[in-house]
Formats: C-alpha cells, sequence, structure tokens
C-alpha cells in the first residue's frame, strides 16, 4: 500500500492543486462552521481564528468583528482561502489570558445566488499559554460505506451517492482539541491520482470520533482509501498522513438476496436460484406450463 501522505507539504500540496467541488453552486453561502466553535474553553492565546463556509461562497473584504473583554469591538484583517472556503483572522494583538472574547463572522455571498448567506458569532474563552506543539492524532482508524439515492434540489434530479463513516482515531493537542480541523484526503480511488483528493476541510467534530462523506458514484466505486490530518489554531499539522484506511465499494444495482434472510438482512440466494431452476426443469419433463 502507498504512502497516503508523505508528508504535511504534500497535504498542503494537494489542497492547492485540487479544483474545488461546485456540486452545491446553487445552494446558500451559508458559514458551516467555527474554529474554534461557539463556548470554547482554553483558547491559546496565539490562536488563529476562523470559519467554513458552503461551497461556491465568495469574499468581498465584509467586515469580521472581533470583541475584546473589555467590550471593545475591532475590525480585524481576514484572508480568504477559496480552496478551502475558510475566513481566517489573526488578532492584531496576543488574546488576554482567561477572558472571554466574541467574534462575529459576516454573512456572504455566493458565485451563483443572489442573496447572502447565513453568517455566525462565536464567544470563547481563552487560556493561560500558547499553543506551541502541533497535534498528536492517530489517523483515520476505520470506514464503513452505504449507498444513497437523493433528490438534488439544484437540478430536481435523482442523485446518486456513496456515504462513508469514517472512525477517527485518539487526538490531543496542547491548545486543546475544540479548535482543531480535520482535513481528510482520499488517497484510492478511481480518479484518484499520484497526489491524493482534498474532501472539504471542516471543524473536528464534536464527539470527536467519527465524520460522514458523500462521494459522487464516479469516483467512489472500487478499492476506496481515507487518510486525516489534524490541524491546530496555530496552523501546525499532525504527523499522521501515512495512516491509510480502506473499503471496497460496490457499484449498484444491489442484489439482497431472498426473503428469508435473517435480521441482519444479508443472505446466499444461490440456494433458491438451483430450487427455482429445478422446480422449472420438472414442469417442462412433465409437459405443464
Amino acid at each position: 500500500m502507498r504512502s497516503a501522505l508523505a508528508a504535511a507539504t504534500l497535504a498542503l500540496g494537494a489542497l492547492a492543486a485540487a479544483p474545488r467541488a461546485r456540486a452545491d453552486s446553487c445552494g446558500k453561502p451559508d458559514l458551516v462552521d467555527m474554529v474554534p466553535p461557539d463556548g470554547a474553553t482554553g483558547v491559546p492565546l496565539n490562536a488563529r481564528l476562523g470559519a467554513h463556509y458552503a461551497a461556491a461562497t465568495e469574499y468581498l473584504g465584509e467586515d469580521v468583528v472581533l470583541v475584546h473583554p473589555g467590550g471593545g469591538e475591532e475590525i480585524v484583517p481576514a484572508t480568504w482561502d477559496a480552496t478551502e472556503q475558510f475566513l481566517q483572522v489573526t488578532p492584531t494583538a496576543p488574546l488576554e489570558p482567561i477572558s472571554i472574547y466574541e467574534i462575529r463572522w459576516p454573512a456572504l455571498r455566493g458565485l451563483n445566488a443572489a442573496a447572502p448567506g447565513v453568517g455566525d458569532k462565536a464567544r470563547f474563552t481563552t487560556a493561560v499559554n500558547d499553543d506551541s506543539a502541533a497535534p498528536t492524532f492517530a489517523g483515520v482508524a476505520g470506514v464503513a460505506w452505504d449507498f444513497t439515492r437523493t433528490h438534488d434540489e439544484c437540478t430536481d434530479d435523482l442523485v446518486d451517492r456513496f456515504v462513508f463513516d469514517i472512525t477517527l482515531g485518539p487526538v490531543s493537542d496542547d491548545g486543546g482539541t475544540s479548535g482543531l480541523t480535520l482535513m481528510l484526503f482520499q488517497t484510492e480511488g478511481p480518479l484518484v491520482g499520484s497526489t491524493p483528493t482534498p474532501i472539504p476541510a471542516r471543524a473536528w467534530p464534536q464527539d470527536g470520533s467519527q465524520v460522514q462523506v458523500r462521494l459522487a458514484k464516479d469516483v467512489a466505486v472500487g478499492e476506496i482509501c481515507f487518510a486525516g490530518i489534524a490541524r491546530d489554531t496555530t496552523g501546525a499539522l499532525s504527523n499522521s498522513g501515512d495512516v491509510e484506511t480502506c473499503v471496497h465499494t460496490t457499484a449498484p444495482p444491489f442484489f439482497r438476496g431472498c426473503g428469508v434472510a435473517g435480521p441482519t438482512g444479508g443472505g446466499n440466494a444461490a440456494p433458491f436460484v438451483a430450487l427455482a431452476l429445478a422446480a422449472l426443469v420438472l414442469r417442462r419433463r412433465s409437459g405443464r406450463p
């Protein structure tokens, strides 16, 4: 098995080089999540603050407002990563220890949406120290798959998707896990070349153990593998990109067996097929229709 991601530079290179999926281009450009999230505690004093938005969002310089512990409001310079759909700010001065801040993320417009989406705000409490070490992440620990066919409101068509439930290994960081971002990559698949395909990065899941990824059928049939990296609020990356977990998927239509299957829904249909063929032969020999 080839290495999923040899180093952090390969991960960042994959993000920069891969085309951004536009499957949701007709949807609203709403804010998806915030790093750190609302209610977070122990946020490092050198933390960068960020927010992910839905696909096909564009940033046109809308204000990002940081509310300081004394109530003063500051418009902080922001940077926009169109590949990751990530709006990020670095406070102009180190955050004060054991203090409550609020950050207000703006409503942004979409590339194909007339109305702006929905922004949000987060209140968080700082720690007493900086984040000085990279996160530790055991990597992707397991993956299971299913198939779904849903109605696409953008195209008014039925769309086939493979749904992957990805189990994450243990993770830790000296700045706490509430400020981590999960960066997943598809490392094997029909259209994956020498560079892993990045999946839209998102804030670390609240339960910390599992995430769900939906992929189109043309990129999700056969041997499908994933790897993952944790990124903290300073931009440091975990050394987990070479941990790769795979599963083999099958293209529809699926044959689920006969109605006598057990409670798990499985069952081998071969004996029932043989009986049906034998009955057909006997009917022909006896002259019955």
